[in-house]
């Protein structure tokens, strides 16, 4: 498979931070070539490949599939499970990793059929965000201990942004709490999908109440700020990803005597399985779909892609997102390949 492009976001930096997660083995997906540094890892990207050759019935050469690469020119797939919307990779290191991430969508499947190729850089990166956010909204919704709150850190980033979206949209009964930094207060104030917005420091202003937290931050001193604010109170923190990647080095949270949940990894997946276990799968699927259409529509219209290629370009794109400067409002679309080559137009067998 060509790597035609990558949707290179704060999220594909929570994949390699989370790299040896033993939960997340993010890394597994894509060993280094041989011969490479030990102390290397090749690091995954949602993103959208050509398949150049192919001896696998029914994945035809110059088919158009979408999902998780590495940060490489071409990769190898081993298909599985046929269909003619997907198929999953079954190369034999990726065996026992969390099946969503082996998933691979045909552009003629319904998600993607008939998109324009800047349709498909939104479907491919504020698309997949989305979802994230939606389940993140509606995990906290059906939580068993009823919050009547939903704190969401790194209020300004597109996953965020997305769960204050889907809570408004939906009407679901929770206040929707927004923290962020002074630099990003204005613009999360300015979404209109946020009850309250408050900068890190001032959490200890916020209204005393069951809450759920939804941490996409990843800073465990904002961690030990919300424990501390509200103890017992806090009924459900899911630690969703690590926007603060300035906060990856720092010493864990001290949380020991403050009350309230044990802090637990978010995944996707395991939240909408816990969602359609109160609304049904079908239900679950009507209302993400509801969801996602209303978001497209509201954000489609001010999406602009900035497009990078070559290696050099792609390497400074993820240094510039890891060092925090990159606005949530910018989407870089990478390739390792020059621009004339990025998307190579393949006879079809």
């Amino acid at each position: 498979v060509h790597v035609a492009k990558l949707a290179v976001t704060a999220n594909t930096l929570t994949y390699a931070l989370a790299g040896k997660d033993p939960g997340l083995r993010y890394f597994q997906h894509f060993p280094p070539p041989a011969g490479a540094p030990g102390e290397l890892a090749m690091s995954p990207c949602w993103g959208t490949g050509v398949v150049i050759a192919s001896k696998c019935p029914g994945v035809r050469a110059g088919a158009r599939i979408h999902g998780f690469f590495p940060f490489s020119p071409t990769v190898v797939l081993s298909p599985e499970k046929v269909t003619a919307a997907s198929f999953r990779d079954a190369a034999p290191h990726r065996a026992g990793l969390i099946s969503a991430y082996l998933a691979y969508s045909f552009h003629d499947s319904p998600q993607f059929k008939g998109l324009s190729y800047d349709d498909e850089d939104f479907q491919m990166s504020a698309g997949a965000l989305f979802s994230t956010g939606w389940a993140m909204a509606h995990s906290a919704a059906v939580h068993e201990a009823k919050p009547t709150a939903l704190v969401i850190t790194s209020a300004s980033s597109r996953t965020s942004q997305g769960a204050a979206f889907a809570a408004k949209f939906q009407k679901l009964p929770l206040q929707v709490i927004g923290l962020t930094s002074a630099a990003n207060l204005e613009l999360v104030r300015s979404l209109g999908t946020y009850d309250v917005v408050c900068q890190y420091d001032e959490v200890r202003t916020l209204q005393r109440q069951r809450v759920a937290v939804q941490d996409v931050a990843g800073n465990p001193e904002v961690q030990e700020a919300l424990y501390r604010h509200f103890g017992d109170d806090l009924v459900l923190y899911g630690m969703v990803g690590m926007s603060h990647l300035g906060a990856a080095g720092r010493p864990p949270a001290k949380l020991r005597g403050l009350g309230g949940c044990r802090p637990q990894p978010f995944l996707v997946f395991t939240a909408m399985d816990t969602i359609a276990k109160v609304y049904g799968r079908r239900e679950t699927a009507k209302l993400a779909a509801q969801a996602n259409l209303a978001y497209a529509a509201k954000m489609r219209p001010s999406f602009r892609p900035v497009r990078k290629y070559g290696p050099d370009e792609t390497k400074a794109v993820f240094e510039e997102i890891a060092s925090g400067r990159v606005s949530s409002e910018v989407t870089y679309i990478c390739s390792l390949w020059p621009q004339h080559l990025h998307d190579p137009a393949v006879a079809q067998s």
